[in-house]
């Protein structure tokens, strides 16, 4: 009893403290292309804001793809007084090349490489257990990402399924943290993210609806936050 009060008043006093958030994977593209001159449109919404992707066929057995991300945010925060207000925003743009083929009239696999890079900046507050003083605290950064990805599913007339494994290396730069006024430079900066992706989507011939499920953990630990489960669901046009 007395170690679940004890941590019971950790909790407390522990109450609103976080790092900054400053890097979010997007919607892994798998578009499980097929044949030259393919074309697909996707658009998706989820817990990392909205996604676009374009993948194409230009010749046989080779695609590009083309996706971006990007997440605004404002809300109140979670302290005990009004009036103040988290900002979170976030864009990422990425191009990859890759090679697509058919084991059998079912199922596809894929391999991509790639580069994006982006800009994050977080904006928040906080305020510890019976205090009345509020800390302002804010980061921002830039990144680039390189990454390898491996994609493997089966695609029916009317019905997709598959995963997806990347590993990116991102290493940030210009990265800077304010606490009350006081300005840091982080050290540890660089990471690989190992973004293992599950998905399905239905519908006709030329429109699906997909739905992904992306699992990112770093490799080693950074200096800041990042999401580790993202949820997306869209729409996907086939051309």
């Amino acid at each position: 009893m007395k170690k679940i009060i004890l941590l019971f008043c950790a909790a407390l006093l522990l109450q609103g403290c976080r790092t900054a958030l400053l890097y979010t994977s997007n919607t892994i593209p798998i578009p499980l292309l097929k044949e030259v001159r393919e074309t697909q449109i996707a658009a998706e919404y989820g817990t990392n804001g909205v996604n676009v992707n374009v993948a194409a066929s230009p010749m046989e057995n080779f695609a590009f793809s083309l996706s971006s991300n990007s997440d605004n945010i404002s809300q109140k925060s979670d302290i005990y007084l009004d009036g103040y207000k988290d900002e979170r925003n976030f864009k990422y743009t990425e191009g990859a090349v890759g090679y697509y083929f058919q084991l059998d009239e079912k199922y596809i696999s894929e391999v991509y490489t790639g580069y994006g890079r982006g800009t994050a900046s977080d904006k928040f507050y906080e305020q510890t257990f019976l205090s009345s003083t509020v800390h302002a605290k804010s980061s921002s950064g830039k990144f680039d990402k390189y990454f390898v990805q491996a994609n493997f599913g089966s695609r029916g007339k009317n019905l997709a399924t598959g995963f997806a494994f990347r590993l990116s290396y991102s290493k940030f730069y210009e990265l800077t943290r304010i606490n009350d006024g006081v300005r840091t430079n982080p050290s540890k900066v660089e990471s690989f993210f190992f973004e293992p992706a599950v998905f399905a989507r239905f519908g006709g011939k030329n429109v699906l609806l997909e739905f992904q499920l992306l699992f990112p953990y770093a490799q080693k630990d950074i200096d800041f936050d990042y999401r580790n489960i993202i949820v997306s669901t869209g729409v996907r046009f086939i051309l």
